[in-house]
């Protein structure tokens, strides 16, 4: 009788997860149409370094141009886009008001290109401590994801690979 009563109860369980799951299209394919970051990273601070950078990957599979135009970092009181250009025979580093992510493309945030200059933390950043990226677009749409700390040596040796959540 109890094996009848849990098969049964097995059953209607499924049955109302298949329906609560009707008309939402998770396909595979769609799940993978949105914005993601990958191998997000900011350098602890050295110690009288008023500033630190981050490095990630963005990738834009979906069949639009968008275009990043800000990044926080949560403990970070300020956090800027720059990147690298070679100018008079120089490398200079600039700030960015935009970074294009071309469609069914990636950019790549790394050292000698585009990269985010981190200023003001709250606290000292500790090697393996996750913090929250939020990168903002100028169509208003909003990217979460997890920057991992990681020491000067390792920011160059290492891939930590970061969940995302769009939204």
């Amino acid at each position: 009788m109890l094996l009848r009563t849990l098969s049964l109860a097995a059953v209607l369980l499924v049955s109302g997860l298949s329906q609560a799951h009707e008309g939402h299209n998770h396909s595979h394919h769609e799940m993978h149409k949105e914005l993601m970051v990958t191998d997000a990273k900011i350098r602890t601070f050295l110690p009288t370094a008023k500033s630190t950078a981050a490095y990630f990957t963005i990738h834009n599979p979906t069949d639009k141009l968008v275009s990043l135009k800000k990044a926080t970092i949560r403990g970070i009181g300020r956090v800027e886009i720059h990147e690298h250009v070679h100018k008079d025979g120089m490398m200079k580093m600039q700030q960015v008001g935009l970074v294009e992510v071309p469609a069914h493309q990636q950019v790549v945030f790394q050292p000698g290109g585009f990269h985010l200059m981190a200023f003001e933390p709250d606290a000292t950043l500790k090697v393996g401590e996750k913090r929250k990226l939020t990168l903002y677009f100028d169509n208003g749409d909003r990217l979460y994801s997890f920057v991992e700390v990681v020491s000067l040596k390792d920011s160059f040796e290492k891939k930590a690979h970061s969940h995302h959540n769009h939204h």
